[in-house]
């Protein structure tokens, strides 16, 4: 095992050192090409990257009567939590086709091909003015909601995101988005529908929604960026769902409303991030407005948020990607020489995540979670992750328990 996990820490470190190396003297990348230059083809008039990324998770829960609700293993267990592939064409450079992408993104951790994104893009939509880059997309991709949620898994300093985040941000749908950035000011806003199994071709669900998300974005340091979230749904029946995942896949949900039969609801979430030096913090608070929920006249409103800070021990900093409003691949001053392993950067972190599902007709319970850890990048694109989590939870209609389990990850980016 050990040799294992060496070999692959090395694979990563081999595919990312010429990369970071470059990479260092941008001020900002690209977020379709952030992962590295992975495998990389230019011909007819296009580029083509493929990336593919291994999450690989440990468990050793202990969390006494709260096991069973969260549908934790009984003791210690492992999984592939993540297995994919993403593929990125782009007009080469200049040809009339470089404002054109394709971004394709499945998952295979199962055997089983599962798509996440297909979307199309194009940059350059808007221009002029105050207007200073722009894109339209449609397809299959995630809304345009929170700081978390539009954050890669992959660059985040915790194993998964906060409970809060999980519940309340929609998630990936099909629809059409549109992006303007402007020198202090990020807006993305598009239409939505829910929809089951792949991409093209899957089920079209009756869940709609109109997501947008404003923010005002300083300099890099200090108050990065601050701003708002909002999603005005059309549930379609019994297609609302709010789900509290806490800390790791491999311990399910903790608080779950189950299918809500509404009328219409409106999310909305507030966010901030500051960024000095080594040091990161950001926070997010959310709430549900929900009406008529299952038959019972009235307004019901849940709410969630977290609070995160996270430090670099040596010479690294998290990255800002300004056209993403989001985190980007962290920083790492003196990538590894190709064929050498070894220790790059420390990373301690810390975040406080509270989440209630409970309100007017709905009571699917409260949780409140403390993640903590320590990262170790054994290059920028491969990192050991170790972190405990302690979860006090009030289940719906029942006594409130405790519990905390260790959490650990190993993540390797080609």
């Amino acid at each position: 095992m050990r040799r294992l996990l060496r070999c692959l820490a090395c694979l990563g470190a081999l595919s990312s050192a010429t990369a970071v190396a470059q990479d260092l003297d941008r001020p900002e990348r690209d977020p379709l090409y952030a992962l590295g230059d992975g495998l990389t083809a230019t011909g007819w008039g296009l580029d083509a990257r493929l990336r593919l990324r291994l999450h690989a998770d440990l468990v050793e829960p202990h969390l006494g009567g709260l096991g069973a609700a969260a549908g934790a293993p009984s003791g210690g267990a492992t999984d592939i939590r993540r297995a994919r592939a993403l593929l990125d064409l782009r007009g080469a450079e200049g040809t009339a086709l470089r404002p054109f992408r394709i971004r394709a993104q499945v998952d295979f951790r199962d055997l089983e091909v599962r798509w996440l994104d297909l979307y199309a893009r194009y940059d350059g939509i808007f221009s002029g003015g105050a207007v200073v880059a722009s894109d339209l997309r449609a397809g299959e991709f995630r809304e345009p909601f929170g700081l978390e949620a539009m954050t890669s898994v992959s660059y985040l300093p915790f194993i998964e995101r906060s409970t809060a985040t999980n519940t309340f941000t929609p998630g990936r749908s099909r629809g059409a988005q549109a992006t303007l950035q402007v020198a202090n000011g990020l807006l993305q806003a598009g239409a939505f529908r829910r929809t089951e199994g792949r991409p093209f071709p899957d089920e079209a669900l009756d869940e709609r929604a109109i997501t947008a998300r404003a923010v005002w974005q300083g300099d890099g340091q200090g108050l990065t960026q601050a701003g708002g979230s909002i999603s005005l749904r059309d549930p379609g029946g019994d297609l609302l769902v709010f789900r509290g995942t806490t800390g790791s896949r491999l311990l399910e949900q903790l608080a779950d409303t189950g299918s809500i039969d509404a009328d219409r609801a409106v999310t909305a979430g507030v966010e901030a991030l500051y960024r000095e030096g080594p040091w990161t913090a950001q926070s997010e608070a959310f709430g549900a407005w929900i009406d008529d929920a299952n038959g019972v006249g009235g307004e019901s409103f849940l709410s969630g948020g977290y609070l995160s800070l996270s430090r670099f021990l040596g010479a690294a900093e998290t990255s800002w990607a300004r056209g993403r409003g989001a985190l980007g691949p962290p920083v790492i001053e003196g990538a590894m020489p190709p064929g050498g392993c070894g220790l790059q950067a420390l990373e301690a972190v810390a975040r406080l995540s509270y989440t209630d599902l409970t309100g007017g007709s709905i009571q699917a319970g409260r949780v409140l979670d403390l993640e903590t850890g320590l990262n170790v990048y054994m290059s920028p694109t491969t990192r050991l992750m170790l972190h405990w989590v302690g979860v006090s939870a009030e289940p719906a209609g029942g006594p409130r328990g405790e519990g905390w389990a260790i959490l650990g990850r190993l993540q390797v980016q080609i």
